[in-house]
């Protein structure tokens, strides 16, 4: 049997460590990582291997050369441009002609390989997936098998709402040769998203292997940082370099430790370093090779690479110094800092947690350093959350770091393209749009400003001017959080799909800018009439006249900033009485307002001028249940829309007004992208408060009815929502188990769990995307059925996070 060693990763979130080398060759306990992959191949007998590269080849080749210094015959293929995961190997096919296991060379485990060979032999296995259950599944491809092993559910790398498992694939795999014919040649080929989906398709054998023992992707800076310390506490079975001199401490050949230094165990110290006198090498610290740590200084939880040198009363807490790095007196170095290769940190400086320094910089004596020296202070989070890119004003949303995204973005779009841009009136709004524009021209990307606007205006614009893509920024203090959002939009004025997201990301955490030369720096533009065209657009949609007739008065409350000027001027073109009342009066006070002065209805809008609340004529808040049954009674009620999409956590109700109506209704995930992408596209009743109001104001015209009268007409659409906080790193072993209970129930996976009880009704548990909680929806006719069901998916949730 023949393995594969797949080594072709750049370690981009690794950085700066892995600037100069491939991320297989990044060190764990004074080795490279990958040389642990060869040593469990060559302990069950695989030592024919062939080792697939790309990035920084020559760093791997000469390391290990033929393999002969390892016990095993290496045979390189080297990709000119990425393959893909299967593709790489498709490279090596001739060499494969026999049963073969795929391990990963940049991650760590000590599984027993003998276990899975024999395991996918008694399935007769196309091929086999070694499995493992982890906290946080986000980052892998989730599998679901059948009692059998059989996988009948595959999906990489999933957000939280569509976890339905905390088991994932660990990128290692036993594979017959056959698997080439479903591999195409030379062409990029990824074994989770091409190669595994098109073998279920074919309904090929393809089985997971839950494998016991060690696994970790080192994906990450601070993974590779909990791998070092698993290996100290002996949670890995395998060899370490050095003698156990003491329990907890090993120790390589001509150390010197100065009588006097303190080790406190469990450490690892490599081959020629030296501890000198009152030095303290302190817990799950790990000093390399030839590495000094001089007089008084203090480590813990830090690991030093090679030829490391730490001086006098310095302290490094968490802290990682790659290769040939000076640490002169009385520096500090605290939690998750990095430091990259051949760099000077000065006498007395201060590096604060998180930062990192990229190679063959100098940090100058007493300097205090809080931010890293390329990157931001998000290195080791992603940019996007679920509506965009968002922070702290002037905290965490910096103009220089909104540059850098800006210059990513900029970085994946053709150059000469063109984006819309656009803010709110806030002044920190207008900076840091100020501050993309110019990451963007920088890059040969040309900018339409059509601020200050609301983002139903700017999807709006993108489309009707049919620009490459857009990007508004807004300032969100409702409850005093101070935050800054910009989000971004394709050319069909949707969210940005995740796809392009990740791109951004990857330009972003490889520093992959495009500058452009002086002279074809992009170019901006001005236009400040697109309120006008969408006001014209929005009234083309209706029968004006018959609301002009009306003469509603309407009591509106809205924030009184110049992006949000357009709305009086709406509701004049509309011929309705405007009655303002002060930003944020609480919804009672409002109804109060109506019913005082006899408005025909009450508007609320959101901030950003998607969100629309109303308020009937006799004093009614309507809930976020009710507006959703309206938007559908309106959308069909005049027969423009043939379908509409809801939240899958939509009221079960709402089926009786479309089919009465002649509409149909899709179920789709409760994001924007999702519900714009069916039926009405960017102008939206449920993302464009503007367009839902004119429509639900024409049928009360046409109908000569009030809003209480119309909202008569709705069947009772509520039900049963709670919240259940659960920590992010237990959602993905939540899921697994709540699968498992329900795996012969009728299911629905679109967005979280959707159960479908045999006495009707049903449940949905849905994870939030960001923050750590559930939230459980629950309906039936009969109120207290749907209780007791939320109460049972409640307890279970509860008890999972436990157990």
């Amino acid at each position: 049997m023949k393995g594969v060693i797949m080594a072709g990763g750049k370690g981009t979130r690794l950085r700066p460590l892995t600037c100069n080398m491939p991320k297989p060759m990044v060190p764990m306990l004074h080795k490279p990582v990958m040389e642990y992959g060869i040593e469990l191949l060559k302990r069950y007998g695989i030592t024919d291997i062939a080792v697939t590269v790309h990035y920084l080849p020559d760093v791997i080749k000469n390391y290990f050369g033929d393999g002969r210094n390892f016990g095993v015959n290496l045979h390189y293929f080297v990709e000119d441009s990425p393959l893909g995961t299967a593709g790489s190997i498709k490279n090596a096919e001739e060499f494969l002609d026999e049963r073969f296991i795929v391990i990963s060379g940049d991650a760590l485990t000590d599984f027993d390989l003998e276990k899975g060979i024999n395991f996918h032999e008694e399935k007769d296995s196309l091929v086999t997936i070694f499995m493992k259950q982890v906290e946080s599944p986000l980052e892998y491809g989730v599998i679901m098998t059948n009692q059998e092993g059989k996988i009948i559910r595959f999906l990489e790398k999933p957000s939280w709402n569509e976890v339905f498992s905390d088991t994932v694939n660990t990128g290692i795999y036993v594979l017959e040769p056959e698997v080439f014919q479903y591999i195409e040649k030379d062409v990029p080929v990824d074994f989770s998203k091409d190669l595994f989906p098109l073998i279920m398709k074919e309904d090929k054998n393809l089985f997971g292997y839950q494998a016991d023992g060690y696994w970790s992707d080192i994906g990450s800076l601070q993974q590779y940082r909990q791998s070092h310390y698993d290996m100290l506490n002996g949670l890995v079975n395998l060899p370490f370099a050095g003698k156990e001199h003491e329990p907890g401490i090993w120790i390589g050949e001509n150390v010197f430790i100065e009588e006097g230094a303190k080790i406190e165990g469990p450490v690892s110290i490599a081959d020629g370093a030296v501890i000198r006198k009152g030095a303290h090498v302190g817990k799950l610290s790990v000093v390399g090779k030839n590495s000094v740590v001089s007089s008084g200084s203090s480590l813990k939880k830090t690991v030093l690479w090679n030829d490391v040198f730490v001086g006098d009363q310095c302290e490094l807490r968490g802290a990682t110094i790659a290769n040939g790095t000076k640490v002169e007196k009385d520096a500090s170095i605290f939690e998750h800092a990095v430091v990259g290769n051949h760099c000077t940190i000065g006498k007395n400086a201060t590096l604060k947690p998180d930062v990192k320094i990229w190679p063959e910089k100098e940090i100058f004596e007493d300097a205090l350093v809080h931010t890293s020296i390329v990157w931001g202070k998000k290195a080791t989070k992603s940019l996007f959350g679920s509506r965009g890119v968002s922070g702290i004003a002037n905290v965490e949303i910096t103009p220089d770091y909104i540059a850098r995204i800006a210059s990513a973005y900029g970085a994946v779009l053709p150059y000469g393209s063109q984006i819309l841009i656009a803010s709110d009136s806030h002044d920190f709004s207008v900076m840091i749009k100020q501050s993309f524009i110019q990451g963007l021209h920088s890059s040969g990307v040309h900018t339409l400003d059509i601020s200050p606007t609301v983002a139903p205006v700017v999807r709006f614009s993108i489309e009707e001017e049919r620009l490459e893509g857009g990007v508004y920024v807004r300032f969100s203090n409702p409850t005093g959080e101070k935050q800054l959002i910009i989000e971004f939009y394709d050319n069909k004025g949707l969210p940005i799909h995740s796809d392009l997201e990740r791109k951004i990301e990857n330009a972003y955490w490889q520093e992959d800018y495009r500058r452009a030369s002086f002279d074809r720096i992009g170019k901006g533009t001005v236009q400040a009439n697109k309120h006008e065209d969408y006001i014209s657009a929005l009234l083309e949609e209706i029968q004006e006249k018959r609301i002009q007739e009306a003469k509603f008065r309407v009591v509106v409350n809205y924030n009184h900033q110049p992006y949000l000027n357009f709305i009086p001027n709406l509701y004049n073109r509309l011929n309705c009485e405007i009655l303002t009342a002060p930003y944020q009066t609480k919804p009672e006070e409002m109804a109060s307002f109506v019913r005082v002065t006899n408005a025909n209805i009450g508007v609320l809008i959101g901030e950003a001028g998607e969100t629309l609340r109303l308020i009937t004529e006799t004093g009614e808040v309507l809930d976020d249940e009710t507006m959703l049954a309206l938007y559908v009674f309106t959308a069909f009620s005049q027969g423009k829309q043939k379908e509409m999409a809801i939240p899958v956590y939509g009221s079960s109700a709402l089926d009786s007004i479309a089919e009465r109506l002649k509409g149909k209704l899709i179920r789709t995930k409760a994001n924007p992208r999702s519900i714009m992408e069916v039926g009405e596209g960017v102008l939206n009743y449920q993302y464009d408060a503007q367009y839902a109001f004119v429509h639900i104001l024409e049928v009360m015209a046409m109908q000569q009815i009030t809003l209480s009268e119309l909202v008569k007409m709705l069947p009772d659409v509520h039900m049963l929502r709670e919240y259940v906080p659960c920590p992010k790193d237990k959602k993905g072993r939540v899921m697994r188990r709540l699968m498992e209970d329900i795996r012969d129930n009728n299911v629905e996976l679109l967005d979280g769990i959707k159960v479908f009880h045999p006495e009707g009704g049903w449940t949905l548990i849905l994870p939030d995307v960001e923050q750590p909680v559930f939230t459980v929806y629950s309906q039936n006719t009969n109120p207290e059925q749907a209780k007791q069901a939320a109460s049972q998916y409640i307890e279970k949730i509860q008890l999972y996070q436990q157990v």
